[in-house]
């Protein structure tokens, strides 16, 4: 856990010092500018209390959970790198005018309003996708549907209004069995936003959810006592643990593999079965040639756009269906971390129907 919260921390620390060396610049290219003091002080105050915003955002507590805060940070993180890159486009006209603050200014918030209302509704907005597959087995089996959710983040852009969404998408096909694929929960998460959402869960008309542990519910500090709360509820938690579909086919829950977790070949063991595991980050380093499939979340596809380019340099499946060994099939997820902000991704549900094709040449004894 440690070493990969330090490495979240980092990323923090070097975005809030990009933040601030971007401000520096900015009133460096104001005063070449001929900006008269009395507007650069102005100026600098307001971009100090939104980079105030957004590191109460970021600190363990209730406050920086709230969806008016969120909202805040998000709005003052684009709007101070919009206006910064802005400003060096208008330095170059060498004007210092009170029409050309004004068109800075104007401009500035114009496009930062639209950039962020277009991610916050991206990150709102729920698309439902239909995913089949045909996978070739050792063994036939009947068709297997199910649904995928993964990387809710609850308090960030999942809260009442999207669990009620949720809720009334997943009651359309309630004998569906329900795959949480990670991340239900995190470091930002309050108590009372996950009994939120088991709330509405013990509530539902919904037959069977189960949950595979990712990697940021073990951020959280007291992730042991909301593990006991899912526990109480209609939530089935599986940690290195299966369920068996049929007599030739399991399915594998893994614990995330920033935890300690038994190995995936002595999981299977000598069991003679098709299996299909659930293991939240998709790196895939672990091989089985019984594995037929690996479902997955955690990338978000990148959450903005040009990321998902970083993204696949870490994963060998970013979203959606890849011909991988084993073959892999990683949602987007329905959440977001950190800022409620997607750009050119999508927040998702996915509905999957497995077909198998059972290969010829079963072994006698297992006909």
């Amino acid at each position: 856990i440690g070493s990969e919260t330090m490495v979240l921390k980092l990323i923090l620390i070097l975005v809030l010092a990009g933040i601030l060396a971007g401000l520096a610049a900015q009133q460096r290219l104001l005063e070449r500018s001929h900006v008269s003091f009395s507007i650069r002080k102005k100026i600098q105050i307001f971009d100090g209390v939104a980079v105030l915003i957004f590191i109460v955002r970021f600190m363990p507590l209730p406050l920086g959970s709230t969806q008016f805060v969120q909202a805040l940070a998000l709005g003052a993180l684009v709007f101070l790198a919009i206006s910064t890159l802005l400003l060096l486009l208008f330095q170059l006209r060498h004007t210092g005018t009170r029409t050309w603050l004004l068109s800075w200014l104007s401009l500035s918030v114009l496009l930062s309003g639209g950039i962020s209302v277009t991610g916050w509704r991206q990150a709102h907005t729920l698309a439902v996708h239909d995913t089949q597959l045909t996978l070739s087995s050792r063994f036939p089996h009947d068709e297997l549907q199910f649904t995928v959710i993964s990387d809710l983040h609850l308090g960030t852009s999942v809260n009442t209004k999207e669990i009620n969404a949720l809720i009334r998408i997943l009651e359309q096909t309630p004998e569906q069995p329900v795959i949480i694929a990670g991340d239900l929960f995190d470091e930002y998460t309050t108590p009372q936003q996950l009994q939120q959402f088991l709330d509405a869960v013990n509530h539902s008309q919904l037959e069977t959810v189960y949950l595979a542990a990712g990697n940021h519910e073990y951020h959280q500090r007291r992730y042991e006592a909301y593990f006991q709360q899912i526990q109480a509820s209609r939530i089935v938690l599986l940690r290195d643990q299966t369920i068996a579909i049929d007599e030739h086919l399991q399915l594998l829950f893994r614990q995330d593999r920033s935890q300690p977790r038994l190995a995936l070949n002595d999981l299977i063991g000598n069991l003679n079965a098709d299996w299909i595991v659930v293991d939240h980050q998709p790196k895939l380093k672990e091989k089985n040639p019984a594995v037929l499939l690996q479902v997955s979340g955690h990338t978000h596809a990148g959450q903005v756009a040009p990321f998902s380019l970083i993204v696949g340099l870490a994963y060998p499946c970013v979203a959606g269906h890849c011909d991988t060994q084993p073959q892999a099939l990683v949602t987007s997820g329905m959440g977001v971390w950190g800022l409620p902000f997607r750009f050119g991704t999508v927040s998702e549900i996915l509905r999957v129907t497995l077909h198998f094709q059972a290969q010829s040449g079963i072994p006698a004894d297992n006909a």
